[in-house]
């Protein structure tokens, strides 16, 4: 069911609209510390789980799987003390996922999926941003969700004022 069918009152989507529209404002002009809270809560909640993984299963798993569990928990409490560490592991991450596809498609020469190309290149450059400049990479996919936010409420906005 296409969402433009449903039935919604204006004055709710006026609302809504205004609220997106706001929020992404919002998101733009305090970028710096809505990213550094973010990531701050999502540890906070990977740190609970993990506590609690590892209170369940401690006596079962072997000395490698519990190494495992101290490395994550010292990067986790290293990036509850530090969240712009979240985004060169992050950076990191992404290119140990995005590398090595790519240049199996640039030695096979094979350029017919050019849709992998695009997004496996971005993908790489975007890596090496969030590795170089870690802080700024954090800031930047903020005010990039907060000029989102802000382009759908407007869009949301001026489409439940026209339909009325």
């Amino acid at each position: 069911m296409p969402i433009h069918s449903l039935k919604y009152n204006s004055k709710t989507l006026l609302i809504i609209s205004l609220l997106l529209t706001l929020t992404g404002i919002i998101f733009i002009l305090a970028a710096k510390f809505i990213g550094s809270i973010a990531i701050r809560i999502a540890i906070l909640i990977f740190l609970g789980f993990l506590v609690l993984n590892i209170k369940m299963t401690y006596s079962y798993i072997s000395y490698k799987e519990r190494l495992n569990y101290i490395i994550a928990f010292s990067a986790s409490v290293l990036g509850l003390i530090k969240p712009e560490f979240t985004m060169l592991l992050i950076g990191i991450i992404i290119l140990y996922f995005v590398l090595p596809p790519y240049i199996n498609i640039i030695k096979s020469g094979n350029y017919s999926d050019m849709v992998s190309l695009i997004i496996n290149g971005t993908g790489i450059l975007f890596a090496f941003y969030c590795i170089i400049n870690s802080k700024a990479a954090l800031n930047t996919v903020i005010i990039i969700i907060g000029i989102i936010l802000t382009i759908s409420g407007c869009l949301l906005l001026y489409n439940t004022l026209t339909s009325e």
